[in-house]
Formats: structure tokens, sequence, C-alpha cells
């Protein structure tokens, strides 16, 4: 039987104690789901939608910027924003908008706040569609610090509705249509090679439609949708995405993985990759031994300089065999997810600071090894609503290279887990 993971696990976290100024009354308030940031400087992007006056998200240089996805696609007409040290400087910064998180629309440019207030400033434009929006930051007019650009607290405000989004994804192969256009392709007997992508307002869609392809698939490009194809891989991976960005892997089922060395479902380098309700059942060939063996796998390294920043996982379910013994036997599931940025790591100095921005959600999880997620140097994590059903010593081992990793109490976690490995977080993650 499984056990929710609840707020009264965990200390409740205290509310801000300053009142916020909000939007006009005649606009609607449109919940903010996540914010995320192209850098910070330990004032974490989070700081900006928590309710509190006295912290802040900073980032120096022209061009930095902070984006608030607000969870579906509504229409946004303004954006509110308090300013750090907002009595006493001004800060430029534009506006912009975006359905995807990829194509976006600039409405404010070049706007200045009025430099008289630290309260919710409210900016107007015309309204349009939106799931994401972004605040660029062009520095201030202080004498000694004009490089940042710090935000204390957000709000946005629009009409509810907006477009409407596309019908849900259900798991496993069949669960995405085929759309219009796609590249369909058929059985193959060896591995499917991809090296030609489309645009981020409109990417490749390569659809099996239930096909098979044995020796699994290598993906070269950019802008790159692989859906609905069984794949059984006779080999160490079963998708391989290397240095691309904007990819999709979606409704794919993965097996026949084998061999010595890394055994790897999925495998993937580069931004902007999303990997959605895939399976993986019992995905392993034979005896694992002492391989290490994964659902997912990324890494970012000084030899391999590849940064996988926002990044989706979600609604993938990957389980193998029981594991009676964990103590002393393999499962077919190594760990589930392991992201490691060996340049920030216990395996080498420097810091590559390669991957940032994730979120992992609505996936299910079996047995695994030590633990089912290893971070070790990924930054700004949610980890939310996943069901781990299987057992391991731990849930969760992240190191101190890891930063801003929430794993919210909205997790499932099964009795045959010893331990969830970190701090819970009270209440819902984003969606």
């Amino acid at each position: 039987m499984r056990r929710l993971l609840t707020a009264a696990l965990c200390a409740c976290t205290a509310l801000g104690s300053v009142a916020l100024l909000g939007p006009t009354a005649s606009a609607a308030t449109v919940p903010i789901t996540a914010a995320t940031a192209s850098s910070h400087d330990g004032n974490v992007p989070a700081n900006a939608i928590d309710g509190d006056l006295s912290t802040r998200w900073s980032g120096a240089g022209d061009g930095v910027w902070i984006r608030f996805d607000l969870g579906s696609v509504t229409t946004v007409d303004s954006v509110s924003l308090a300013w750090y040290v907002g009595d006493g400087r001004r800060t430029t910064f534009d506006v912009q908008l975006s359905q995807d998180g990829s194509a976006w629309s600039t409405v404010l440019s070049r706007e200045t706040s009025s430099g008289t207030t630290r309260s919710l400033e409210t900016y107007d434009f015309a309204g349009g569609p939106a799931r994401y929006v972004r605040i660029v930051g062009h520095g201030n007019d202080s004498s000694d610090s004009s490089r940042w650009t710090s935000i204390t607290e957000a709000a946005v405000s629009g009409e509810p509705g907006g477009d409407p989004q596309p019908p849900g994804q259900s798991l496993g192969v069949g669960g995405v249509a085929t759309p219009p256009g796609a590249v369909l392709v058929p059985d193959q007997d060896s591995r499917f090679g991809i090296d030609s992508g489309g645009t981020a307002a409109a990417p490749e869609v390569y659809d099996c439609q239930g096909n098979t392809i044995r020796g699994g698939v290598l993906i070269e490009a950019d802008h790159v949708v692989i859906q609905n194809c069984r794949v059984d891989a006779e080999q160490q991976y079963g998708i391989y995405s290397d240095d691309n960005t904007d990819v999709t892997i979606q409704n794919n089922d993965i097996k026949g993985v084998e061999g010595p060395g890394d055994l790897n479902a999925i495998t993937f380098f580069g931004n902007r990759h999303k990997i959605l309700y895939n399976t993986a059942i019992d995905f392993v060939t034979g005896d694992p031994g002492d391989s290490h063996t994964d659902f997912i796998q990324t890494w970012v390294s000084s030899s391999h300089p590849i940064a996988s920043d926002d990044v989706q996982i979600r609604g993938n379910k990957a389980v193998g065999p029981a594991n009676p013994d964990r103590e002393n036997s393999v499962p077919s599931i190594h760990q589930w997810l392991m992201a490691e940025d060996y340049g920030r790591g216990g395996n080498s100095g420097g810091n590559t600071d390669g991957m940032k921005n994730w979120i992992v959600a609505d996936n299910e999880m079996g047995d695994s090894w030590n633990q089912a997620i290893k971070l070790d140097g990924p930054d700004n994590v949610s980890i939310t609503r996943n069901d781990f059903v299987g057992s391991s010593t731990r849930v969760m081992e992240v190191t101190s290279a890891s930063t801003g990793v929430q794993f919210y109490s909205d997790n499932r976690v099964g009795p045959d887990y010893g331990s969830v490995g970190m701090t819970i977080t009270p209440g819902e993650g984003p969606a």
C-alpha cells in the first residue's frame, strides 16, 4: 500500500509577512506555477513568486531573464513587478510572451520602472495568448550595481481561457495522435537515424504508428519529435539524442536493452528535451550484472560540455521485475533517472554548470538499486506527483553539487523504500 507524503510530515513554510499590492481590480490574476531564469546569484527565481517582498531573484548582465510558467495557455494583458531597491533606482526591461517556451513575441520593449516604490507596479499591454511570460533585463541606473536586474515579486493578469490546448496524452504507444505532415516510420530491422529536423515553431515529427525499430533510435538533429515507436534496442541504448535542442521523445515503448557498460532506455544531451509518456517494462534483456542500467540518463563534463537545461520528464512508466533482495542483487533498473555534472560533482573539479530548470512529474517508477533518482549537478529541479511503487534504499540522492531541488509532498512513495533521502517540500508542485 502506498502512502501519500503530506505536509504533516514537514514543517510548514511560513508565508511572507508583507502584504502585496495586487494588479488592478479589472483584471483577473493568473496563477504562476513555476519560475525559471537564465542565471542567478543565489537569489533564486522561486523567490519572485513566494509572496515575500523581502526575498528576490537577481541576475547580472544585459539580456538576463526570468520566465514565469502559467501552466496552460491563457490571455495575458499585464504584468506587475516589484523591484529590489525599487525606490532608489530604475530598471530597464522587456516583456515577452510565448505559448510553447520557444517562440517569443515582445509586447513591451525597453520599459522602465518608476524608481519610486518597492511595491508592485503594473505594466499593461495588448492582450495575447501565452503560457510563458519572460522578463528580459537590461540593468538599472544605479552607480554601483547597474548590471543587475532584481525582482522581489511578480504577478500576471489577463482573461481566463486563451487558445485551447491540444488533447491530453495517454501512456504508451498510440497515446498521442499522428499530426498532418508527420514522417511515417515503417518497421526497421536496424538502427534508425534521424538527421533532419524542423524549426522551433514546426518541429519535424517522426511517427512509427506502432511499428517496431530493432536496433535503437539515434537522433542527430534539432527540433525533432519521435513518437509511437516500439523500440527493441538490441544494444546499449533504446533512444539516444546527442547534442540536440528542442527534442521530444514521447509515447514510445522501449525494451531489449543489452550489452556491457551503461544500459539506458533513453539517453539525452541538449537543451529543451521533453521525455513524455514513454514505457519501459522489464526493458533489460538478460541479467544486467554489474552494468549501470538507467531508464533515463544524462551527464555533462569538461570533455562533453553539452548543457541540458529546461528539461521536462513527464508521465513515463518504467518498472522492472520485483527486487526481493535489494541489498545483494541488481534489479533491471539501477536508477530510474541519473543526471550528473562531472565538473561539479565529486568525480572531478571545475564547474561546468550544464543542467538546470527541470521538472519531473507524473511518472511511475519501479524497483531500483540504491535510489530511484540521482541528481549530482542539476539545479532548480521540481519533483512532483510521481508514484514510487517499487523498492530501494532511498528515493532520492541529491549531492551538494545540486541546488534548488524540490521534492514535493504530493509524490507517492511505497512502503518498501528505506527513506526519501532529502527534505520534503510541503504542498503541490508546479503543473
